[in-house]
């Protein structure tokens, strides 16, 4: 889901937010279960067009929505983590003298169970300029992806 903060009236804010109806994000179920039930009601709800692609925007006053933006966020934070974590995943298996490789029938849910291992406060460094990047060992995930073949 594409978040976009708009100007307003004076000292006032609109957030948007916008889901891809052809092809919708992992969090954007989420983020609607979330809208429901905390009763939050977009002020102007349309479909159309957004970037090539047939689109749902919810409009929401940013005081309205405001102390929500934040949970909002880390939802969307979290899917972002893990798309991030499972690349890595992915790419620990495979980048090494001695690579693990599962059945392709078996990949998706191995990586799955590497993803609740490894997703976790310690799976992010900060960098000296203020960044963030994967931490990953990639023997640890390598010999968690062993363990999970041999189980």
């Amino acid at each position: 889901m594409i978040i976009k903060v708009e100007p307003a009236d004076f000292f006032m804010y609109t957030v948007v937010l916008i889901a891809n109806l052809e092809i919708p994000d992992p969090e954007d179920q989420e983020i609607r279960d979330y809208l429901d039930a905390n009763e939050l009601e977009p002020k102007y709800r349309s479909e159309g067009d957004f970037e090539g692609r047939h689109s749902e925007s919810m409009q929401f006053g940013g005081c309205y929505l405001g102390k929500h933006t934040g949970e909002i966020n880390l939802i969307q934070q979290r899917y972002v983590e893990a798309e991030i974590i499972v690349h890595e995943i992915n790419r620990h298996l495979g980048e090494s003298d001695e690579p693990v490789e599962f059945p392709e029938e078996r990949l998706e849910e191995a990586v799955a169970e590497l993803l609740k291992n490894f997703h976790n406060d310690d799976a992010f460094r900060k960098m000296d300029d203020g960044k963030y990047e994967v931490a990953l060992d990639g023997e640890a995930v390598r010999e968690a992806a062993r363990s999970l073949l041999a189980g």
